[in-house]
Parts: C-alpha cells; sequence; structure tokens
C-alpha cells in the first residue's frame, strides 16, 4: 500500500458554481460526464478559464460519452485546450475519445472517467453486504482498474489516472505496481445513466403522461427528483438522463489505496 498526499479539486458543470471556490482547492474540473447536449460552449470556456488563470489552478476539462455528432463539438473546444502552455487534463468516458485524444491532441492529458470502471453502483447492496461471504464482499469493493490486462492497456495509452465514485460498500483498490493514481469524487456518486432524459420536458402538463425523446430545453439544469423506495437505504437522485446517490462519508484508508486526489461536487454534477 502506498501513502499518498491528497490535491483537492472543485468539480463545476456551471460558471455561476464557481461561487463555491475556495483557496483549498489547488485544481478546477469543469464540463459534463452524462450528456453530450451540455458540452460548453467556447465563450463560457473561455470564462473558466479566465477563472483558471486568475486563481492559479491546475485544469481539467470532463467531458462525457458521445455521438459522432458530440465529437465533431468537442473539436474546437480541445484544439484550444491543445494549445495551452499549461498540463491540461481531459476526462473521457468514451473509449472513441480516447483515442481521438491520442492521435490529434497529444499534449492533453487523457483521464479514464468513472462511467468506465465497471464498479458495482446500486445501493440495494447495502442490504446485502452482512450476509454475503467476504470474498464476495472484497469483490463488490473492486472493479475493471484491478486487472493486470486493463491496466496494461490504460498505461499503454497514456492513461495515468482514473476517476471513482464514493461508492456506498467502499473501495479495495491497491494499484500501486501499475503507477495509476486515483481520483474519488464525492458527496454524488453516479448510480446509471442513458441517452433518455425524463426530465425532458417535464413542464409540459399536456404529456405528462407519454416516455419519449423530446427536444431538450436542459430541464435538467432546474430540476432533480428524489426516488425513495423501502428497498433502497438511501434515496436515488435523478438528474436529467442521470440517477445519483449522495455518500458524504470518505473512507479513512483512502489514501492508501491510491486515491491522491478528492475531486467535491457542490451540486449534483449535472
Amino acid at each position: 500500500m502506498r501513502k499518498v498526499d491528497t490535491e483537492f479539486a472543485l468539480y463545476v458543470t456551471n460558471i455561476e458554481d464557481l461561487k463555491h471556490y475556495e483557496r483549498k482547492y489547488t485544481r478546477l474540473y469543469y464540463g459534463n460526464e452524462f450528456c453530450q447536449r451540455l458540452i460548453p460552449t467556447q465563450r463560457e470556456l473561455g470564462l473558466v478559464l479566465d477563472f483558471v488563470k486568475d486563481n492559479h489552478l491546475a485544469f481539467t476539462l470532463v467531458t462525457p460519452y458521445v455521438t459522432d455528432n458530440g465529437l465533431a463539438q468537442w473539436s474546437s473546444i480541445l484544439s484550444t485546450l491543445n494549445w495551452r502552455k499549461e498540463e491540461t487534463e481531459v476526462v473521457f468516458n468514451d473509449w472513441g475519445v480516447l483515442a481521438w485524444i491520442n492521435e490529434a491532441y497529444p499534449r492533453l492529458v487523457p483521464v479514464m472517467g468513472r462511467l468506465l470502471n465497471k464498479m458495482k453502483r446500486g445501493p440495494r447492496l447495502m442490504h446485502f453486504l452482512e450476509i454475503m461471504p467476504q470474498e464476495t464482499v472484497d469483490y463488490l469493493r473492486t472493479c475493471s482498474l484491478d486487472v493486470p490486462v486493463f491496466q496494461k492497456f490504460l498505461t499503454q495509452n497514456r492513461v495515468q489516472r482514473a476517476e471513482l465514485d464514493n461508492v456506498l460498500q467502499g473501495i479495495g483498490l491497491d494499484l500501486g505496481a501499475s503507477g495509476i493514481h486515483l481520483s474519488l469524487h464525492a458527496p454524488y456518486a453516479y448510480v446509471t445513466t442513458t441517452r433518455l432524459c425524463l426530465a425532458s420536458r417535464c413542464e409540459d402538463s399536456e404529456i405528462e403522461n407519454q416516455i419519449g425523446i423530446f427536444p431538450c430545453g436542459r430541464e435538467c439544469r432546474k430540476y432533480a427528483f428524489t426516488h425513495t423506495h423501502p428497498v433502497l437505504p438511501t434515496p436515488l437522485i435523478g438528474k436529467g438522463n442521470t440517477k445519483f446517490i449522495k455518500n458524504e462519508c470518505i473512507p479513512d484508508d483512502i489514501e492508501s489505496q491510491g486515491v491522491d486526489r478528492i475531486v467535491y461536487e457542490p451540486e449534483i454534477p449535472m
């Protein structure tokens, strides 16, 4: 096990959330992991980069899974960042984006997003941990990052960092031998996401009994929905096309597992 110094980063998806910045943060995460309809504009990116420069922060851009149209939208943004003299990380949640970064933007530093690690996330697990064999519990605290061939694939593709959620069952990873560093997102952990946005047109009472693909009005920026059920030990939070849980308890031993960055989300990251 390795002991590391911890970096603290602030993660915002809206420029308005920069109000949460405090001096303890030395890095800013900006972007969206879950929907290509929320890709920032060049103007928004410029304002964020000005904030980063004024406050002497390191910068990480966060990107979602995308279609071909989404890739095209990222082109100008990644080109801008590729020519920054400061090192810029790009969190990818789509293997095509990783390939594109390595082919076209060699100055950008790829970071594997939390959507790709395949960690078990469902909060219902908490009902069964006490009756499961310890071997099963240990398995549920790991993910694909524990597989040596997967670690080799990442390092061969310039990936030296991966993002994690603060899942309820805890994390049991040790990537010290691989050289891969870990970032832990808190307090919001994503559970599941989809291209179908149930928040779309939620303000329109005339279609309240319909489910479909409707034009995006960015309703996710205004509304969140809480889902409760006796089988859930904690509520699900629905925002846009994604479900989250809130877990503010960061494990005491997280640094010894290779987590050297805590990414704080002051708002639900949508």
